[in-house]
Formats: structure tokens, C-alpha cells, sequence
């Protein structure tokens, strides 16, 4: 069976609801989509249908926020951070209310649903809000660690799910934690987030046939990150893969660190707003299958220096 990492959101939060009455949802009219339905069909006293209107339904969630109780605002992430993000500002990230925001279908693969329903750069826009918490969950471990820690904080944050739905037994290697090597740190180290995670994998796999080794670093929390500095001090080539555009996101984050390590980032083009096709196709027009992804990791590899 396959499901959407905002399904296990959905699932995750109406059994923590069975024991929490603070705990509210409120959707975009997608609960069927982005995995709310299944609080919604839980706990029908404490779910709001808030319609079309993402910006209401934001304002909403921090009035609620602000007389104690705890709101989840789920939708497709293209339409969250992105129509209501003065609300987002203002009525979250200023006020530091306890709302969280639910977003799936994030990142630049949209399927045949287009560039309307992209988010290749929510990342630049909820990274750059004031005590954000901001989540990249790879797998149903991360979602349901997003999931307690955000219960258990006293301030806004995002959850950014992607589109694709994943095998019940599909698990990042390691155990649920803000940051977890999936392969053991290397002098070349990729480093990745959510769904991207899953890419640099496959790419290292490839580049372990071809006898070059490679460190995986997944990050399932991107803000706060102060641990990441850390865990990079050895490595000398740092290669970023993202779900996102190639600024304002994973790749920026780590340019502003003290690393030793040179920088090598792959995403979307600047530029790119979405395009409507298979995930497959998609990645290898834009350079980020896992054979293209290796050929450039071992151009790094056969560098002079090494």
C-alpha cells in the first residue's frame, strides 16, 4: 500500500488528537488530497472546512492559537505559503503563534497538474520568516517526529510534504532525527532534504558501482540547523541536492555556514516556476536524474585534488 507523507500526517495527528482537545485542523477544501480527511473523519467536532480561502483560513488559525488551542492548516503547499503569506507573516511568524502549517504537494513536481500547483521555492519564503520552524520530512519516521516536536513547541512552523505517495515499507536508512547521516560521512558528502533525500540515495548507490564512496546527510528539520556546521567539518566537497530551487533553499542555508568544504548545488533553475509531466521526466530535463546526478559527482570526484 502507498501513501502521501500528509496522509501519515493526517493519521499522526488524529491519534494524537484522541488525547489532546486542543488540537484543531482546518483545510483548503483538499482534505481528500492533502491527508487532513482522515482527522477530519476522526474527530468532525474539531475540523474546519475553511473553503477556498487560504488567507482566512490562516487569520482563523491564529485567533485560535491565541486563546490556547493548537491549529493544523493543511493544503497543497502552492497554495498556502504562497496566497497567504502576508497572513503567515503577520499573524504567525510575528506573533509567534502556535499554528502549524500543513503543506503538501510541495517542491517542483506537480504532475500533470502543472506550474499552478508547483512550489519550487516555498523554501525561500518560510525560511526567511522569523522563528519559523521549517520541516523537510523524507519518510512516515520524520513526519511523525515533525509531528511531536511541533506539539511539543510553542511557536509557528511549516511541514513540506511533496506529491509523490510512498511503499509502506520505503524508509530512509537510520533512525527519525532533525539531522541522520544515511551513508556514513565521506570527503564527498551529498547532502539533501525530504523527497531529495531519496534522490541522493539513488545517486549514490550509482556512484558506489562506478567505486566512488559518498556520505548521504538527510536534513529533516531545515530551521533551526545548528547542528549541520558540525557535521560537515570534515567533509571537502559538499554536494546539495534539493527539491527546490537552486536559491533560497538547502544549498543557501549551507553557503552561510563556517565550511571548509567547496560548495556544489543542483536543483531547479532559478527560473523555473513547474511544468507539467512525470516525476521521471521532469528530473532528467533538468538535470536531476540519478545518472545525471552521478555523472556531475563523479566529474567532482576526479578532480585534480583528488
Amino acid at each position: 500500500m502507498s501513501m502521501k507523507l500528509a496522509d501519515h500526517l493526517g493519521h499522526a495527528l488524529a491519534r494524537h488528537g484522541e488525547h489532546d482537545e486542543r488540537i484543531w485542523v482546518l483545510d483548503g477544501d483538499l482534505a481528500d488530497s492533502d491527508g487532513a480527511l482522515h482527522f477530519a473523519q476522526r474527530h468532525p467536532g474539531r475540523f474546519l472546512m475553511a473553503g477556498i480561502a487560504e488567507q482566512n483560513m490562516v487569520s482563523v488559525a491564529a485567533g485560535m492559537a491565541d486563546c490556547g488551542r493548537r491549529p493544523w492548516v493543511f493544503s497543497f503547499a502552492a497554495f498556502l505559503c504562497y496566497r497567504a503569506y502576508d497572513q503567515i507573516r503577520v499573524g504567525l511568524s510575528q506573533s509567534r503563534q502556535p499554528v502549524v502549517l500543513a503543506a503538501s504537494h510541495a517542491g517542483g513536481l506537480a504532475a500533470r497538474n502543472g506550474k499552478t500547483h508547483a512550489a519550487p521555492n516555498d523554501l525561500a519564503l518560510m525560511l526567511a520568516m522569523p522563528g519559523m520552524q521549517v520541516w523537510t520530512p523524507g519518510d512516515r519516521d520524520d513526519v511523525e517526529l515533525a509531528t511531536r516536536t511541533c506539539l511539543a513547541g510553542d511557536g509557528p512552523a511549516y511541514i513540506r510534504m511533496p506529491r509523490r505517495p510512498f511503499d509502506e515499507h520505503e524508509h530512509l536508512p537510520g533512525q527519525a532525527a532533525p539531522l541522520r547521516w544515511l551513508r556514513p560521512r565521506r570527503s564527498i558528502t551529498l547532502l539533501s532534504a525530504g523527497l531529495s533525500s531519496h534522490w541522493a540515495l539513488e545517486t549514490a548507490a550509482l556512484l558506489a558501482q562506478r567505486g566512488i564512496e559518498v556520505g548521504v546527510l538527510h536534513c529533516a528539520c531545515l530551521q533551526p540547523l545548528e547542528q549541520l556546521a558540525v557535521e560537515l567539518q570534515e567533509v571537502r566537497e559538499l554536494v546539495v541536492i534539493e527539491d527546490h530551487v537552486r536559491f533560497g533553499g538547502l544549498a543557501a542555508l549551507a553557503a552561510q555556514l563556517p565550511l571548509a568544504a567547496h560548495l556544489h548545488a543542483f536543483g531547479w533553475p532559478v527560473d523555473y516556476a513547474g511544468k507539467s509531466g512525470s516525476d521521471d521526466e521532469l528530473r532528467a530535463h533538468y538535470g536531476l536524474s540519478a545518472p545525471t546526478l552521478a555523472d556531475a559527482v563523479t566529474a567532482i570526484h576526479h578532480q585534480p585534488s583528488y
